[in-house]
């Protein structure tokens, strides 16, 4: 699923990432371990397609990062510490732009059918985003990235 060859990242002089060669196959639980400044979010944010190696080559699915950077994104989902959900719309309009932007587009009754499988109750699908209690933007944010 996830296949680093020969991975590097210089920013000038600086070596963030060093020729990393990682193999993670699918159905595998896999934790990236270390110190600050040892490359875990580098490694991360060049699967990711954020940043671009200086030389080698991240891998998904077989297809390259750089390479195939639309059908790449479809196939991993990023959770940050903090998502940045928009307080002004609601759930199901909050899950419908962010899905938009992956490419997806799907009825409003798919999504409310995400949001129940994410646990957040009906009532709170219309409701705008800033006014959920902590436990529900929680349910909203495990959405985002199983969805």
């Amino acid at each position: 699923m996830l296949h680093a060859i020969n991975l590097t990242k210089q920013y000038g002089e600086q070596i963030a990432l060093n020729n990393l060669n990682l193999l993670i196959n699918k159905g595998e639980i896999f934790a990236l371990l270390g110190q600050n400044g040892v490359g875990k979010t580098t490694t991360i944010n060049c699967f990711l397609g954020f940043i671009r190696p200086t030389s080698g080559e991240a891998k998904i699915n077989g297809l390259n990062v750089w390479q195939y950077q639309s059908e790449t994104k479809k196939l991993l989902a990023y959770l940050p510490e903090t998502v940045l959900l928009y307080p002004n719309l609601s759930g199901l309009e909050n899950l419908s732009f962010f899905s938009s932007l992956a490419g997806f587009k799907y009825s409003k009754e798919i999504l409310a059918d995400f949001l129940q499988k994410a646990g957040l109750q009906t009532d709170a699908y219309n409701k705008r985003v800033g006014n959920y209690s902590k436990g529900m933007r929680q349910k909203s944010r495990y959405c985002y990235c199983t969805c």
